[in-house]
């Protein structure tokens, strides 16, 4: 490992020992992080797996609705009764945060309550197709707010673990090898003027 360009002096000694001793702690914090978000990961991982399963099977019991309430009425008549469904109502969204990671909090309900239609024309099997897909669109807001978030959480993830590769096998033991090295150039220092003041001293002590 190439040691880092700096002087041999005590003043840079200290300063890279109170680096390399930060640096331990964020690699610490890093680690810390990174198991957070590995179990966060994990449990959206599931959550996922099961609203997707969930949201399949909504879309298809809707269609399978669907399809009863053409039988029943015709498609032109699901398609009349249609244009009186008023517009979506919009998804409203909202934030939390771990650890620096924004993770949305989406939330759909549906503009009315009762039917757009009336009763002339329409049929019990369209009715049960409407209350399918509101079902099914509501599985789907759920399934987006985990895709997100589970997708926001891996990017983090890499991140963090490039951070925490790059403390663990570069800089810190780039500050090991350097403050290693500059203690030994001290202490080696110290020797030769601790050695050459004996002599000094040995001199002045020999008799004329």
């Amino acid at each position: 490992m190439a040691r880092l360009a700096l002087p041999t002096t005590k003043a840079n000694l200290l300063q890279l020992k109170e680096d390399l001793e930060l640096a331990q702690e964020g690699r610490q914090l890093l680690d810390e992080k990174r198991e957070i978000i590995l179990r966060e990961l994990f449990s959206h991982l599931e959550d996922l797996r099961r609203s997707r399963d969930e949201a399949g099977s909504a879309l298809a019991e809707a269609y399978a609705r669907l399809s009863d309430a053409c039988l029943a009425l015709g498609r032109e008549q699901v398609a009349r009764a249609s244009l009186a469904v008023p517009p979506p109502a919009e998804i409203t969204s909202q934030e939390r945060s771990l650890f620096g990671v924004v993770l949305p909090l989406l939330n759909w309900e549906p503009s009315g309550a009762a039917p757009p239609w009336g009763l002339l024309g329409t049929s019990l099997e369209l009715d049960l197709a409407r209350e399918k897909f509101l079902a099914a669109m509501r599985r789907l807001v759920e399934q987006a707010e985990l895709e997100i978030a589970f997708r926001r959480l891996a990017v983090e993830l890499r991140k963090t673990q490039k951070r925490v590769n790059a403390l663990q096998n570069l800089l810190i033991p780039q500050y090991q090898e350097t403050v290693s090295y500059m203690e030994s150039g001290l202490e080696e220092r110290e020797r030769e003027s601790l050695f050459q003041l004996k002599r000094v001293q040995s001199r002045r002590e020999v008799p004329e």
